[in-house]
């Protein structure tokens, strides 16, 4: 019987791991190249708006694995992260199904990078562990990240009496900007010096911030 427990147990951590694979797997491009032709991929269609900016019209049934459908979020996350430094490219929805891409550079470069760069669920959705979400808690991560459209990024200097002083390292918001420091109302279990947060602000107690709902993550 021990020997056939420890199997089932073998056969669910194999399975838990494809999955995972299947996930990362399954990720695909916004748009694919056929030489140096743009072909549809998560995108349905595109169009130069003018000189470093192009918009992309998005596959609303563009899955990314497991079921998770392409958003405007992962679509900024991912290639703002990949092509931020090399192209200082900046991503905005424009609405639910759109995104307009601001970039730098040779147009040609870029599009071919496009190209290449996955786009993955916008916050790593398929390995992230969640909790139930209410004002003041969190959803654990096990991933670091820059900061998503409308959220700030922030480095823990230290959390006492359910309030968290930290540094603002990747602002996407007006509210806040990268480099202030920053108290946010919330208790998170285990959290330390230089662990990162994530949280969108709400509204304010004097100097605290109190998050919007459910939005403090670690």
């Amino acid at each position: 019987m021990k020997v056939a427990a420890m199997w089932v147990r073998v056969m669910l951590a194999g399975l838990s791991l494809f999955a995972a694979q299947q996930v990362f797997a399954a990720a695909k491009t916004l748009i694919e190249l056929d030489g140096d032709t743009p072909k549809p991929g998560l995108a349905t269609s595109w169009s130069k708006v003018k000189a470093g900016e192009y918009s992309f019209q998005l596959d609303p049934a563009g899955d990314l694995g497991k079921g998770v459908m392409v958003t405007p979020d992962a679509v900024k996350s991912s290639l703002e992260s990949k092509l931020g430094a090399s192209f200082g490219v900046k991503v905005s929805a424009k609405g639910a199904a759109a995104v307009s891409v601001v970039f730098t550079g040779d147009e040609k470069a870029f599009l071919a990078q496009v190209a290449k760069t996955k786009i993955r669920a916008g916050q790593d959705v398929a390995l992230a562990l969640e909790s139930s979400t209410s004002e003041g808690s969190i959803r654990a991560k096990k991933t670091e990240r820059p900061a998503g459209a409308g959220e700030v990024k922030a480095l823990v200097i230290k959390s006492e009496g359910g309030v968290i002083l930290a540094k603002a390292m990747d602002s996407k918001t007006p509210q806040v900007k990268s480099g202030d420091k920053v108290k946010i109302k919330g208790d998170i279990k285990g959290i330390k010096k230089n662990d990162s947060i994530f949280f969108k602000p709400g509204t304010k107690e004097g100097e605290v911030i109190v998050p919007a709902p459910g939005s403090l993550l670690q």
